[in-house]
């Protein structure tokens, strides 16, 4: 029996053999294609994440020397606001102490010119009397309770620079225990003095002065006495230089 010759298949001609299949891929390729971009994508992203992790870490630096510069600042600011208040406290104390010596200032010179014109006034009066004579130019001597209160204005004609050195003395004429009597009175103790000297009166009733002087004090006068007229004796060195007498009215 003959054998039969299998039909050619489709695509197969008789007599021409069908060529060799195409090689295939290889698989590994394939493979690393993806684990590269894979690896691409890593990097970038560490790459990116390694960027922005320098970038904080920067702004974090400059953000905390900025705070501290604001504290520094801050503090400063302070500093200078203490000193503003403790310049405007002292201004207000300056210009306060500033005031009251102004005010001090125009008294003192108002009672200047007061004393000015009364000397003045004085000048009129009574003429002045030869050169480094004293005289009592004003003097007033009134009951005041218990005391007499007296005010003297002295007057000198000094011929040299030297200031006069005297003492005032006061002697009262008076009746005491029905006698008519002749006392000299002391300066009226201080308050919680037991010193004469330490009392009102021209320091103690010495004299320091140059071409003028007001003075004005209470004198004591001793409780069973009353004093009718009471004389002003200036002494330098135990000698006299003037005197004047002031008549009292009669106690009321």
């Amino acid at each position: 029996m003959k054998q039969k010759t299998p039909d050619p298949g489709p695509g197969e001609h008789a007599g021409v053999r069908p060529s060799a299949p195409a090689p295939r891929k290889s698989k590994g390729l394939s493979l690393e294609i993806p684990a590269l971009l894979a690896g691409l994508v890593l990097g970038a992203a560490a790459a990116l994440y390694w960027a922005g992790s320098a970038s904080d870490q920067q702004a974090e630096t400059q953000a905390r020397q900025l705070r501290a510069e604001l504290v520094s600042h801050q503090a400063e600011l302070a500093g200078m606001r203490a000193q503003l208040d403790a310049l405007t406290g002292r201004l207000v104390v300056e210009e306060s102490t500033r005031k009251g010596l102004e005010a001090t200032l125009q008294a003192t010179q108002s009672e200047l010119g007061q004393a000015r014109d009364q000397l003045a006034f004085f000048d009129q009066l009574l003429p002045p009397g030869p050169k480094g004579a004293i005289s009592i130019r004003a003097l007033d001597i009134e009951r005041l309770g218990p005391t007499l209160q007296y005010k003297v204005l002295l007057m000198r004609n000094a011929q040299d620079d030297r200031p006069f050195k005297g003492h005032m003395q006061f002697v009262a004429s008076g009746v005491q225990q029905g006698k008519a009597v002749k006392i000299t009175l002391q300066p009226a103790l201080a308050p919680g003095s037991a010193d004469p000297a330490a009392a009102g009166g021209a320091e103690g009733q010495d004299l320091v002065f140059d071409q003028f002087l007001r003075s004005g004090g209470l004198l004591s006068v001793p409780e069973d006495f009353t004093p009718q007229a009471v004389t002003l004796n200036i002494l330098e060195g135990g000698a006299l230089r003037v005197s004047r007498k002031v008549n009292l009215p009669a106690p009321e």
